[in-house]
């Protein structure tokens, strides 16, 4: 199994960043009708709110991040996303440092974790990731990522 806390109660995100707790426990801030794009919740701490409809796995790939833990949390719809550790996937691009990213490819079936609406996961550094998998059918999703950087890991 991956290193993946699935955190549905909040107290992990509320350990490692209180500010980030708030912001994401906010229903004036996290709903269906925050306008997608970056918002800073502190100097180092953002969010990104994002609109998409889920796809088939296969037309996905697995993703990882050094400098920043997601925090990922649907406001609307379900998804699932398929974590494995980042040592047993296949680099299909290299690390981006501007971009903080590191794509895989699909080959590894890992575990499905279901994302369902303010119930957030954290993922850290090492485990692969792959976001907006189909869960039971294609649906529109509205989403918030928060990128915590991973020194704030105690």
């Amino acid at each position: 199994m991956s290193k993946v806390l699935n955190i549905n109660d909040l107290e992990k995100v509320k350990e490692i960043s209180p500010e980030v707790y708030a912001f994401i426990t906010d229903a004036s801030k996290c709903n269906v009708n925050a306008e997608n794009g970056r918002v800073d919740i502190t100097d180092e701490c953002y969010a990104i709110f994002s609109s998409y409809t889920t796809v088939e796995r296969t037309a996905k790939e697995f993703e990882s991040h050094i400098k920043y833990l997601d925090v990922q949390m649907l406001i609307a719809g379900s998804e699932y996303i398929e974590v494995a550790p980042v040592a047993d996937l296949k680099v299909t691009k290299e690390y981006s440092d501007e971009k903080d990213v590191m794509f895989f490819s699909n080959e590894v079936v890992g575990d499905n974790i279901l994302l369902e609406p303010m119930k957030p996961v954290l993922l850290l550094p090492e485990t692969g990731h792959m976001p907006g998998v189909i869960s039971d059918k294609a649906q529109e999703v509205k989403k918030v990522v928060v990128k915590i950087p991973v020194s704030y890991m105690k």
